[in-house]
């Protein structure tokens, strides 16, 4: 994200990083118990992942978290007066990029070629880093590693609950002839 918020700062966009929890608190980075802690965490982040974006820090009730959904990282794009052009539950930053120039090209001609914005939904994948979450991992402790394990067990065991789950995700998926 550092990469591509540098490539766009040039063109009236802003990046910033809301630091709402300690998403695998270990015994190194334990959950957070007071503003303090947040702020030393946050900083701790800023200094071992090189982030260079404005680090703002949620309150302890987790409000912005709260309005902005829940999930540890998600991102949003939001347009002058508002406008959501982009929410994703997790940080792709390719299809990041891809919204966001979708976002300043509507914003650039919207009044020229009388644009007319809509909303779409749609799924995609992503695959995670997996060295930068064990690096993660590992800088909160080994709790947070063993609970990583544990979460990836259970993951590949569990069984979907219906066929129309696909395993390890959600939703409902359309099979043709059910609405026949």
């Amino acid at each position: 994200m550092e990469d591509l918020a540098a490539r766009y700062a040039n063109r009236a966009v802003r990046s910033i990083f809301i630091y709402t929890r300690e998403a695998h608190p270990g015994e190194n980075l334990p959950p957070l118990s007071s503003m303090e802690d947040k702020r030393d965490h946050a900083g701790q982040f800023r200094a071992e992942a090189n982030i260079n974006r404005q680090i703002l820090l949620d309150d302890m009730a987790g409000t912005a978290h709260h309005t902005y959904g829940l999930l540890p990282n998600m991102t949003w794009i939001v347009g002058r007066g508002g406008f959501i052009h982009y929410k994703a539950s997790w940080t792709a930053v390719e299809d990041i990029e891809e919204a966001l120039g979708n976002a300043l090209t509507y914003q650039e001609n919207r009044v020229a070629k009388q644009l007319v914005p809509f909303f779409s939904e749609r799924a995609a994948s992503y695959e995670r880093d997996q060295e930068r979450l064990r690096a993660g991992l590992i800088r909160a402790g080994q709790q947070a590693v063993d609970d990583m394990a544990r979460a990836m067990k259970n993951n590949k065991t569990a069984k979907p609950k219906s066929p129309e789950i696909a395993p390890g995700g959600t939703g409902n998926y359309y099979q043709p002839g059910e609405d026949d």
